[in-house]
């Protein structure tokens, strides 16, 4: 049987169109190794997790990435690590204990409460290369759903799709900085565009310190001020005083009349001699003197303290001074961090965004 030109014409369209699409297929699907972690389920879904992580694995591979077989759970790899999220922190820690450039992992959970529930279903890359994660997809699955291993299959693959179709390596070349469109034009020059930002100030810890010091010193300084008025006090009334005068202080004038007639003796010796003689007088002015003695004995201990610890405050408020004050006023601060934007020009324009702190 002889075949018409029409009929050969389209079989070899065919053929050409196929290889070509599989050509096309093996250059773009090579995006390199990737652990695919078994999912989380933390409202008890473990078979579905399960069931959903194998499909992913598929996906995974026929996306081009190279997958191995046995990559652990997500949570256990988390409970090795000591995680209790997945932050940035231990996703790194995770990719380092299991030797991995790229992670994917994600989360199954309930949506409403029941055997009949929907199940949320949250995939993400993790690079460690530039320790971010790359993209994230999610999805809402009925419970049927969930139990048909087909639809697990077409959502596995929809997910990874879109996932591979987010993870681009970056464009330029530090060293030479030149994209390579891919379409035979010439290499275009891409221009880095940097915004530094400064570093935050210091806290001036030992000021606040110092600051603190002062005032706990000024105030223990005026307690023993407030002191030595009183002690002062006590001994311009007993001084002035006469028999008819208020208790302690009658006590104290008819005792010296007593024993100290010509004002002879100090009042320190006074008080000795009411330590060593006995009756109502005596027992008054004993307790006179022993209220003076602590008022004194306030009066220095809290104004030396206070005026020490003030001394000190005022040495870490000098020391440690802010840097406007330390510093020339035309210094610039060192830039901490930077955000890098590079143009992409291609088959798709775009920007690539990176930031460095």
């Amino acid at each position: 049987m002889r075949s018409s030109p029409l009929r050969l014409g389209l079989g070899l369209a065919f053929s050409l169109g196929f290889a070509s699409s599989l050509s096309l297929a093996q250059t773009a699907t090579n995006l390199g190794a990737a652990h695919v972690l078994g999912l989380r389920a933390p409202d008890g879904d473990d078979d579905i997790a399960a069931s959903f992580s194998a499909q992913l694995r598929l996906a995974a591979r026929g996306a081009g990435y190279e997958v191995p077989d046995n990559s652990p759970a997500m949570e256990q790899e988390m409970a090795v690590a000591g995680c209790s999220s997945t932050g940035p922190d231990c996703l790194h820690m995770v990719a380092d204990d299991i030797h991995a450039t790229k992670l994917i992992y994600g989360t199954v959970t309930r949506i409403g409460r029941g055997r009949n529930a929907s199940l949320s279903v949250e995939i993400s890359l993790w690079d460690e290369g530039s320790r971010r994660e790359v993209h994230r997809v999610s999805r809402v699955l009925t419970r049927a759903q969930a139990n048909n291993p087909t639809d697990l299959r077409e959502a596995a693959m929809r997910a990874l799709t879109e996932i591979s179709q987010n993870d681009i390596p970056p464009p330029v070349n530090p060293a030479n900085p030149t994209l390579n469109t891919g379409t035979g034009l010439p290499a275009l020059q891409v221009q880095q565009v940097i915004i530094e930002r400064p570093a935050p100030a210091r806290t001036p810890v030992l000021r606040y310190i110092g600051f603190g010091a002062l005032g706990l010193g000024g105030a223990l300084a005026v307690v023993g001020l407030v002191e030595a008025i009183v002690s002062s006090g006590q001994a311009s009334s007993a001084t002035e005083s006469t028999p008819l005068s208020a208790e302690p202080y009658g006590s104290w004038a008819r005792f010296q009349a007593n024993v100290n007639y010509g004002r002879t003796q100090s009042a320190s010796q006074v008080c000795d001699l009411a330590s060593q003689s006995s009756g109502t007088d005596a027992a008054q002015v004993r307790d006179l003197c022993a209220s003076n003695n602590t008022a004194r004995s306030l009066a220095l201990g809290l104004g030396i303290g206070g005026v020490v610890i003030a001394a000190v405050g005022a040495v870490l408020v000098f020391v440690d001074r802010p840097r406007a004050e330390s510093a020339p006023a035309a210094q610039p601060l060192p830039a901490s961090a930077r955000l890098h934007v590079s143009p992409i020009f291609g088959a798709t324009n775009g920007m690539a965004l990176s930031y460095t702190f």
